[in-house]
C-alpha cells in the first residue's frame, strides 16, 4: 500500500479514538459505528487491503491504550493496576469469577483508599467519601445500570434513575411504600409464610436440608406476596416452572452486561440470547398485570406503586410500575436469603454465639413474632448487624457518575471527572480495622453491644487490653442517602422473624463432614450474591 494512504489510515485511527477519548462506546450502535463505520468511509475514498484495515485498527489500539496510560488521562495520578488501565475487560474477567469483592479488597489492600479499577472506573474505601458520593448532594447512578436494565431505555426502574428529581419524585412513592404502617400491613403476610415454611422444615426433621434453598423460597414467596399480593408458590411447589434456576444461573451475564453496557443492549437485539432473566421479567409483567386487572385483598407494594389511594398529582404509568416492582421481587427475595444464609452459617461455625443467641431467645416471654419484641432484643440485632457488616446486601457496592453536565464531582480531595463510575466498596470499608477493630474480618456480635453489656457475657470475647473501635458510620449494608434500599426495615422485619421461628422450632446443625469453608469458597459476588448448598440437619427443640 502506498505510504499517503497509509498515513491517511492510521490518522483516521487516532481520529477515531479522538472521538472517544475519554468514555468507552455505551451502546450497540456506538460501538458499531467505532470499530466499522471509518473502514468503510475509507473504503470509498481509497482502496483498502487486509493490511491497511489492520493498519486502522492497531492504530485505535494503540491510541486508546497509550492514551489510558499516559499522564494526560484525567485518572493518571490514581494507582491502580496497569492492566485495569488499559481495558474494562480486565475487570470483567475478574467480575465473571465471581470474586470481585475479594479482588477490589486486595487492590485497596496495596494500593490505598482510593483505587483505579478500570479505564474510567474508581474504587473508594473510606468514610470520607460516603457523603460526598451517596448524601444528599452525591452523585446519581452509572451508566452501569444501562447495560444491567437494557430494556428500561424509555421508563426506567428506580434502581437505574439518573434524574435526582425523577429520583426523589419515584422514591417518594416507595417511602409510602415501606412506611411503618405498611410493614405492619406486611406482617401477617410474613406470618403465614413463616408457618408454611415451620411446616416444611418439620418435615423433614432428622434429614439433611439445603437451609438455603429453603430460605430463597421463602422470600421469594414472601415477596410476590407483598409485592404482586400472591401468584407463586415455591415452597409448595418448588420451582417448577425453573424461573429461579434460569435467574441465577442469568446473574453473571448480568454483572457481565453492567461492566459492558454496550454488551447489554444486545440482549434486546439477539433472540435466545439471556432467554432466563427474559422469562423472569416477562412473568413480573404478567404478574404485573394480574395484580392490576383482578386486584389485591390488603395493601401490598403494588397499591402503592400504582397509586391505588390517589395522592400522586399524576399517576404513574403501568409501564414505571412494571419497571418498578419486578427489580424489586429479585432484589428484595435474594438479598434477604442472602443474609440470612449467612447468618445461620456463622452462627453454626461459631457454638458460643448460638448458645447466647439462643438464651436470649429464651428468655423473651413476650410473643416471639412481635415487631416490637424484636427490635428489644439485643443480642438478635448485633447478629444481624455483624452478618450484614461482614456480607453486606451487595457486597461491591452501587456504581455513581458525575450528573451528566456537571464536569466532574469532588470526593473529599479528590476529583471525579464527568464520565467517570465510582464506587464506595462497603465490603472492603467494612472490614478495615480503622472502623471495626480488633478482627474486623471475624463475626463478633458483641462488638455491637454497650460496654456494660459486653461484660456482663461470660466468657468475655474482648481482652481487656483491646482498644475496641466500632465506627457506625462506616457501616452501610444498605448503602447510604436518599437512594439507599427502601426496604431495609422490611428486611430487617423478615430476617428477625425467621431467625426467632427456626430457633425456636429447631436445634441446627451442619450436616456430618460438611466442610464449612465451602459456603464462603462457593458465595459469588455477581451484584446480587449466588450462593452455594447449606446442608443443615434439624431437629425439635426439647
Amino acid at each position: 500500500m502506498p505510504f499517503t494512504p497509509m498515513i491517511i489510515v492510521v490518522i483516521s485511527g487516532l481520529t477515531t479514538h479522538a472521538l472517544f477519548n475519554r468514555i468507552e462506546p455505551r451502546t450497540a450502535p456506538a460501538f458499531a459505528a467505532l470499530l466499522l463505520l471509518p473502514p468503510l468511509l475509507l473504503f470509498c475514498l481509497i482502496p483498502l487491503t487486509l493490511v491497511s484495515i489492520l493498519a486502522f485498527y492497531l492504530a485505535l489500539s494503540a491510541s486508546v491504550i497509550l492514551y489510558r496510560i499516559s499522564p494526560f488521562h484525567p485518572l493518571a495520578s490514581y494507582p491502580g493496576p496497569f492492566i485495569a488501565r488499559i481495558s474494562k475487560l480486565w475487570l470483567a474477567a475478574i467480575a465473571m469469577s465471581g470474586k470481585q469483592h475479594v479482588y477490589y479488597r486486595d487492590l485497596h489492600r496495596r494500593y490505598g483508599d482510593v483505587v483505579r479499577v478500570g479505564p474510567n472506573e474508581l474504587s473508594f474505601a473510606s468514610t470520607s467519601a460516603i457523603t460526598p458520593m451517596l448524601g444528599t448532594k452525591g452523585m446519581p447512578k452509572s451508566s452501569w445500570w444501562d447495560g444491567r436494565m437494557p430494556e428500561n431505555k424509555n421508563v426506567r426502574s428506580l434502581l437505574a434513575l439518573r434524574d435526582p428529581e425523577e429520583h426523589s419524585r419515584r422514591r417518594r412513592i416507595w417511602n409510602r411504600a415501606f412506611s411503618t404502617i405498611a410493614l405492619k400491613e406486611y406482617d401477617s403476610v410474613v406470618r403465614n409464610r413463616l408457618a408454611q415454611l415451620g411446616e416444611a422444615l418439620n418435615e423433614n426433621c432428622g434429614k439433611t436440608v439445603d437451609l438455603s434453598q429453603w430460605l430463597g423460597r421463602f422470600t421469594y414467596d414472601v415477596m410476590n406476596d407483598i409485592v404482586f399480593g400472591g401468584g407463586v408458590e415455591l415452597m409448595r411447589d418448588g420451582d417448577k416452572d425453573g424461573l429461579y434456576a434460569m435467574f441465577e444461573a442469568f446473574l453473571p451475564m448480568a454483572l457481565l452486561m453492567g461492566h459492558l453496557p454496550w454488551l447489554g443492549e444486545l440482549t434486546t437485539w439477539i433472540p435466545g440470547f439471556a432467554r432466563g432473566v427474559k422469562k423472569f421479567r416477562a412473568f413480573a409483567i404478567s404478574c404485573a398485570i394480574g395484580r392490576k386487572t383482578h386486584g389485591s385483598p390488603r395493601k401490598d407494594i403494588f397499591y402503592h406503586l400504582i397509586d391505588e389511594a390517589g395522592l400522586e398529582s399524576e399517576p404513574p404509568s403501568l409501564a414505571q410500575v412494571i419497571s418498578d416492582s419486578s427489580p424489586a421481587i429479585a432484589a428484595g427475595a435474594e438479598t434477604t436469603s442472602t443474609a440470612l444464609s449467612n447468618l445461620f452459617w456463622l452462627l453454626l461455625c461459631n457454638p458460643l454465639t448460638y448458645s447466647r443467641l439462643q438464651a436470649e431467645l429464651n428468655s423473651v416471654h413476650e410473643d416471639l413474632l412481635d415487631c416490637e419484641t424484636q427490635k428489644r432484643m439485643v443480642y438478635l440485632n448485633a447478629c444481624i448487624n455483624e452478618t450484614l457488616r461482614l456480607y453486606p446486601g451487595v457486597l461491591s457496592g452501587s456504581e455513581r457518575a458525575p450528573l451528566i453536565g456537571s464536569g466532574g464531582h469532588a470526593i473529599g480531595s479528590h476529583f471525579v471527572p464527568e464520565g467517570t463510575g465510582a464506587v464506595v466498596h462497603s465490603y472492603t470499608l467494612q472490614r478495615d480495622p480503622r472502623y471495626f477493630s480488633p478482627s474486623p474480618d471475624s463475626f463478633i456480635p458483641e462488638r455491637w453491644l454497650s460496654i456494660e453489656e459486653q461484660r456482663g457475657l461470660k466468657p468475655a470475647v474482648f481482652k481487656s487490653t483491646d482498644e475496641i473501635i466500632h465506627d457506625q458510620f462506616a457501616f452501610i449494608p444498605f448503602s447510604f442517602g436518599p437512594a439507599n434500599c427502601a426496604g431495609k426495615q422490611l428486611a430487617y422485619q423478615q430476617m428477625r422473624m425467621v431467625i426467632c421461628t427456626l430457633m425456636s422450632r429447631f436445634e441446627l446443625r451442619f450436616e456430618d463432614g460438611y466442610d464449612a469453608r465451602l459456603w464462603e469458597d462457593n458465595l459469588c459476588d455477581y451484584f446480587i450474591a449466588r450462593k452455594g448448598e447449606l446442608p443443615v440437619v434439624l431437629s425439635h427443640r426439647q
